[in-house]
This record gives structure tokens, C-alpha cells and sequence, in this order.
């Protein structure tokens, strides 16, 4: 039997990287294309893969062996990405610029995540046979869903998109997700990652977005090696996998509450009890995202890839942990506050930062007010538990349906549900655009797989801006994510230029 090829975006990354290595794994079935950037990290990091024949630092060029092939260049550039999809089989898209440097640089964001699922699309369809042949698998977000909170934790691929404010990553994505479903592909699936790939290098996430989180965000995660080990097993799967959306977990015995975590974690990495070095007030109330998945098993059915659990995890970080690490045992409580947990906060992109400066966008975005982050109580006092009870959300439709039984109907009542219309009198199948009015009078064509099964709808009032009080007031679909958390009287508005705040 032939082998197939593969191509593979982010194979320096962290879901991309484990992909590469399982792909190396499967190399007498597969050969493997990679895309990478021809930085110094990555040159080093693909030394060993080169063979003879070395590209300077910094310039473009092909490496070909055996079984892999390394195109040294750039997502951004149509010919480099053409030259990397000519002759595949598959094509595994997990490469994204993230947050939060994305949200610090979104042109550059929109020119990573945006452009690259464009360059991907047309390099595919520029393919014999209109690139029907080749399978594409794109990589989405959690984030895409933004903050769901107790009651609304547990989500499913239908839900509304709601990316929070100054989460110019997650509107990317969004954008992004909708190019792959909306290409008019034969074979394409895109899969909703989790925020959190667990990484044995847990020092790693020791960032200021830390704080952005709530203690009581629940969260669902995946280790990097099944997330990985799940894209490849992406190359094996029935006709039927493909045209869909999915939530990528690690299921029930990935998921914890946040202030659960940050427990056992600061007990693993040495620091002892967090309350001791961390204030309650420094996370966030709201206007992160992390949830738990309602429908993650499905994704789990295809691929297998529920391997390991959060104790593997912490058996992972452990191992891992470096030689300093161990010194938080004996290094006063008081200086790894002072020096290290606090300072954190005290960035600009921390919410202490925002407090101490009055940033009233950010305090209203993260907080509420003023005032409700001054009736933050200390540790202990109501603190969020693993919540059994949760809400499923309305959809506007019978949602039970399978896909070959969706019909103007189902469509007429999504788009009312949402405030607006769906304006076509003819329904074809899930892949044959309408057209549809959003409650403000925007009009555009989606298909019904976009609108009903993936939870978008009008691109005009995606943000950026974010005007999401008004949108609520009219989108009975939204408001269900919205309103449990905002007020109705709240009157926010963050325009294009909102994350220069911090700059």
C-alpha cells in the first residue's frame, strides 16, 4: 500500500510538536511535510532532520529526505504554504499565533491565523481535481466560546461564540474557523482545542493571564500528547468524521475548577499553600474562557485519544520541574509573594496593574466595577466546588437532529431564535449557503452547517468592537451566555484600538 503524506503546520509547537512526533512514529505509512519558520529556535530544534544540507538562518528553502520534507518559510506566504500542500494527502493545521502575545499585536494576529487558514484553503483548491482529494483538519479554540461560567460550564459545538473582550486571538480564530467551513472542501474538520494543553513545563504558564482567569473557571483539559497523538489519528478515520465541528478534551478525568488546580500546583512546584502567596482579589471575576465539554466523548470516538489523565499530569510536572523548583520549600513565603506571585499582577497586562491605575475599560471588562472587585471576600469564604448542575443551552431547533434531517424550518427557527432571519425559501443540504439578517439588518450568506451546527453567525457583528450589551438586548441565543454574568443595565463598548490601553 502507498504511503500518504502529510502536511503539518506548528510542528514547533506545543499540539503540533507531539503531532510531529507521532507522526515520526507512523513514518513507514506516512511522510511528513512541515512548514517552519527559518528562525534560530526552530533551525536548532530541526537540526537533526536536515541531513547535509543546511539552510542559513533566516532564508527560505526546501530540505527533502527520505520521509520528510522541511520547508523552511512562512505561513503568511502563499507560495511557501502551496509549495508545502503540492503533493499532500492531509493537511493538519494547528500552527496559531496565541495569546497573549496575540492580543498585544492583533494585525499581526489577524495576518498569522486569518492569512494562513486563507493561504491553506486556496493552496489546497489550486490541487488537481479541485483539491477534493485532500483532507483538512483545522485547529480552533476554546476561546472562541469565551467565559462560561456555573451554570452555563458545560458546552457543546452548537453554543453561541462569544470571544472576550480584548481576546483578539479568539476573534481570529473565529475568523479563521469560518474560512475552512465555509471553502466549499470536500473533506474538512475543524476541532475546538482546549486552552489548556497541560505541559510538563508547568513554569511555562507562569504568566499575568494567569490572574485574567476566575477561581471558579472550569476546565476541561488535554495533556500535549494526546492532543497530538488525536490530530495524527485524524489520518484514520471514516468518511463520516469529516464536514463537522468537535470540542477536543480529554474528558471527565481531565476536568477540575481552577482554584483546584492553582492548589496542587503550587504544591508541586514548591510554593506551598497559595493562600499564603497569592491574593483572592488578584483573579479575575470574569472575561476569560475554559470550560467543560458536554460533547468532547464524540471527538474521543473517532480518535482514541483519551490516554491520560490529570494525575498523569502531575506526575509530568513533577518529573519535569527543574532544580530551582525545590528551593520554594525553603525560600520565605513572604519574597515568593513579593518577588514572583505578586509581580505578576503588577505588569501591565495584570490586574493589579488596572486597579492601582483606575483602568476602568479593563475593571468593568474583568471585574464588573470597582465595586464588586472591593467585595472580593478573603480565601475560604464561598469558594467554588466541581459543580454537578449545569445548563444546557438553547439552540433554536431540534438539535437532536442528525445533519441529513435539517431543514428550512431548523433554519428559519435558529435565525429567529438569534433575533434575526433566515431569508432563503429553499434549503438544499447543510453544505449550500443561505442568506440570513442578523437583528441590526446585516445581510450575508453562511451555510447551515456554519450557523447551526458551529454557532456563528453575522461576521459584521464579530468583534472587534465589542458591543456585546447591545447585541445581548436583541440575540436571545447570546444573551443565554450573557446575562448570567452581566448586567442587563451594563452599557460596555470596546472599539478596535481597545488593547492599546496597555501598550
Amino acid at each position: 500500500m502507498a504511503k500518504k503524506t502529510v502536511f503539518l503546520t506548528g510542528a514547533s509547537g506545543s499540539m503540533g510538536g507531539a503531532a510531529f512526533k507521532e507522526l515520526r512514529r507512523r513514518r513507514d505509512r506516512y511522510d511528513t511535510v512541515i512548514l517552519v519558520r527559518p528562525s534560530k529556535e526552530n533551525k536548532k530544534l530541526f537540526r537533526e532532520y536536515e541531513g547535509r544540507k543546511r539552510i542559513p538562518v533566516g532564508q527560505r528553502g526546501v530540505v527533502e529526505l527520505d520521509d520528510l520534507k522541511i520547508v523552511w518559510g512562512d505561513l503568511t506566504n502563499y507560495e511557501d504554504v502551496l509549495t508545502a500542500v503540492t503533493g499532500a494527502d492531509f493537511v493538519l493545521h494547528p500552527a496559531a499565533f496565541i495569546a497573549p502575545a496575540a492580543d498585544h499585536n492583533p494585525p499581526l494576529a489577524e495576518k498569522i491565523n486569518v492569512g494562513a487558514a486563507k493561504n491553506i484553503v486556496a493552496a489546497i483548491k489550486a490541487q488537481p481535481n479541485n483539491g477534493d482529494d485532500i483532507r483538512l483538519v483545522n485547529i480552533g479554540s476554546v476561546a472562541e466560546y469565551g467565559d462560561r461560567l456555573p451554570p452555563i460550564h458545560m458546552v457543546r459545538t452548537g453554543d453561541p461564540l462569544k470571544p472576550s473582550v480584548f481576546d483578539f486571538y479568539a476573534t481570529t480564530k473565529i475568523r479563521a474557523e469560518r474560512i475552512v467551513i465555509e471553502s466549499g472542501l470536500k473533506y474538512w474538520a475543524s476541532i475546538r482545542q482546549t486552552y489548556y494543553i497541560a505541559l510538563p513545563d508547568a513554569m511555562s504558564l507562569m504568566d499575568p493571564i494567569l490572574y485574567h482567569q476566575p477561581i471558579n473557571t472550569h476546565i476541561e483539559f488535554v495533556t500535549a500528547d494526546d492532543a497530538g497523538y488525536g490530530l495524527v489519528q485524524c489520518l484514520e478515520v471514516p468518511d463520516d468524521f469529516w464536514g463537522r465541528i468537535y470540542n477536543m478534551g480529554g474528558g471527565p478525568v481531565c476536568r477540575f475548577v481552577f482554584v483546584d488546580y492553582i492548589r496542587d500546583m503550587m504544591k508541586i512546584l514548591g510554593m506551598g499553600d497559595y493562600r499564603k502567596i497569592m491574593k483572592r482579589n488578584w483573579f479575575a471575576l470574569r472575561n476569560f474562557h475554559c470550560n467543560w465539554f458536554a460533547d468532547s466523548h464524540m471527538l474521543n470516538e473517532h480518535l482514541g485519544h483519551w490516554r491520560q489523565s490529570l494525575e498523569d499530569h502531575y506526575h509530568q510536572v513533577k518529573d519535569a520541574a527543574p532544580w530551582y523548583i525545590k528551593l520554594g520549600k525553603i525560600v520565605p513565603k513572604y519574597f515568593i509573594k513579593k518577588f514572583f506571585t505578586e509581580k505578576m499582577t503588577l505588569g501591565k497586562d495584570g490586574t493589579m496593574y488596572w486597579i492601582k491605575n483606575n483602568n476602568e475599560k479593563r475593571i468593568a471588562a474583568f471585574y464588573g466595577s470597582r465595586e464588586k472587585f472591593e467585595t472580593i471576600p478573603d480565601w475560604d469564604v464561598d469558594m467554588p466546588e466541581a459543580d454537578g448542575d449545569y445548563i444546557l443551552l438553547d439552540h433554536g431547533y431540534d438539535d437532536k437532529k442528525p445533519n441529513e434531517k435539517i431543514d428550512l424550518e431548523d433554519a428559519q427557527g435558529a435565525a429567529k431564535f438569534r433575533g434575526g432571519e433566515c431569508l432563503s425559501d429553499n434549503f438544499i443540504d447543510m453544505r449550500t449557503k443561505l442568506k440570513w439578517k442578523c437583528a441590526f439588518g446585516h445581510e450575508f450568506e453562511a451555510t447551515p452547517t456554519l450557523i447551526v451546527r458551529a454557532g456563528h453567525w453575522c461576521p459584521e457583528c464579530l468583534p472587534p468592537p465589542w458591543n456585546y450589551d447591545k447585541i445581548a438586548k436583541k440575540n436571545h441565543f447570546f444573551a443565554q451566555i450573557y446575562y448570567p454574568n452581566h448586567d442587563k443595565k451594563e452599557n460596555n463598548f470596546y472599539d478596535e484600538k481597545c488593547y492599546e490601553d496597555i501598550l
